[in-house]
């Protein structure tokens, strides 16, 4: 089908929020094999949407409407259509009725406002919304079908996928996979310039940026018989072979997951010894359900009196050599393992910035070790970046020295 993609909003012309919804819808329907023939945004203005929406349904088969169904004045989506294609509007009770569920849940009273969000165009079906009050709405405006969502992120995901997606399947050729390749250590540019010479004629590649990680998404359709699948093992094992360890996971596990998986099936634990990072390796590993059974504790060692007292690194190497150095960082590692007792132990000591840098120790400068009864290395490296930035790098490169060790081992 040709589909048409409209998203509504003020906030999206001037800027203030950026229009990922359109992405994301725009590469579900691609997977589905539909072809995307328009993207349309539009201010909430009564007449204006209703003129985009009597032009896209001369031209599309199916329209999808984000934007504009919640509770406030300037939210007119449902209402600017309803008058655009003369429908009358009428107050759905049994939706009236969820709202007041969910504010119930909620421990607070709906507001009468709400109210506007069951109103559904005559024909139209309403459409569950299980994490928020406004409904979608499905309902046909000339030739087109038209599903239209919340503005939310998450809202419009839930519906979208219990709702919109089983549709647009059943209408939909073929059959397709998706796989995604999780990446750490290269640059997109370099990843791209490794994966050059694959051939994805049968397969469609994209990267995400999700710092500081790179995702690789793999799409493919086939005509059945698991020939989509055979094309994802493919391009997957290509691209294996191309990257190495670069590909440290597959679909949504994320790294600290995957070393926590490491670290389980070895029997072995782990301690951290933080200062420019602040607890954020801490915090990575134990957001994994589970990981008490291999993460022992985490020190914050930010001042260098913490370092001395809580991790014995003595006054001479702190003085001889500074706070972020190669010896400081294996004295906090060793030390945060002798203390815990833990089979591993790591630690972080570096410069985030802004300040606080020199010309032989330039913000983005950071030192890490690790030290196991068998190994004990340390490593420094150079990055870039603002100090959020730079102590996430800072974080995931830590999680990813353990995931190396335990590889080398």
């Amino acid at each position: 089908m040709k589909i048409e993609i409209i998203t509504t909003g003020d906030e999206i012309l001037q800027g203030i929020i950026v229009d990922t919804n359109s992405a994301w819808i725009a590469e579900r329907c691609w997977m589905l094999g539909h072809e995307v023939v328009h993207h349309t945004a539009v201010g909430d203005d009564e007449k204006a949407i209703g003129n985009v929406l009597k032009a896209a349904v001369k031209r599309a088969d199916c329209l999808i409407v984000s934007g504009g169904l919640g509770p406030t004045v300037d939210d007119i989506t449902v209402e600017a259509a309803a008058k655009a294609f003369g429908i009358k509007l009428h107050l759905d009770e049994t939706v009236v009725d969820e709202i007041k569920k969910f504010f119930e849940r909620m421990g607070r009273p709906m507001s009468q406002s709400n109210e506007k969000q069951a109103l559904i165009p005559e024909g139209g079906q309403p459409l569950p919304n299980r994490v928020g009050t406004a409904p979608g709405v499905q309902v046909k405006l000339g030739k087109a079908e038209c599903f239209f969502l919340p503005g939310v992120p998450r809202e419009l995901y839930q519906i979208f996928e219990d709702s919109v997606m089983p549709w647009l399947h059943k209408r939909s050729s073929g059959v397709y996979e998706t796989h995604i390749l999780r990446c750490f250590g290269l640059p997109e540019a370099t990843i791209d310039e490794r994966l050059k010479n694959i051939d994805f004629s049968h397969v469609r590649l994209s990267f995400r940026v999700r710092y500081p990680e790179i995702l690789l998404k793999l799409i493919a359709r086939g005509e059945g018989g698991g020939q989509a699948k055979k094309h994802i093992e493919t391009a997957v094992h290509a691209i294996r072979e191309q990257l190495g360890d670069v590909v440290y996971g597959e679909g949504e596990i994320i790294m600290a997951e995957v070393v926590g998986k490491m670290l389980r099936n070895r029997q072995m634990n782990i301690a951290v010894a933080e200062s420019c990072t602040g607890g954020l390796i801490a915090s990575m590993f134990t957001d994994i359900p589970g990981s008490s059974e291999y993460f022992e504790r985490g020190i914050v060692s930010y001042s260098n009196l913490s370092k001395q007292e809580l991790l014995g690194v003595s006054v001479d190497t702190l003085r001889a050599n500074g706070a972020v150095s190669r010896e400081s960082a294996l004295a906090m590692a060793e030390g945060v393992r002798r203390i815990s007792g833990a089979t591993i132990g790591i630690s972080v000591t570096g410069i985030a910035g802004p300040g606080g840098g020199s010309p032989e120790k330039p913000v983005g400068t950071v030192h890490m070790a690790y030290s196991a009864p068998d190994k004990t290395e340390a490593f420094e490296h150079r990055f870039t970046g603002d100090r959020e930035r730079l102590k996430q790098i800072f974080a995931m490169t830590a999680i990813n020295m353990v995931r190396k060790c335990l590889l080398s081992v």
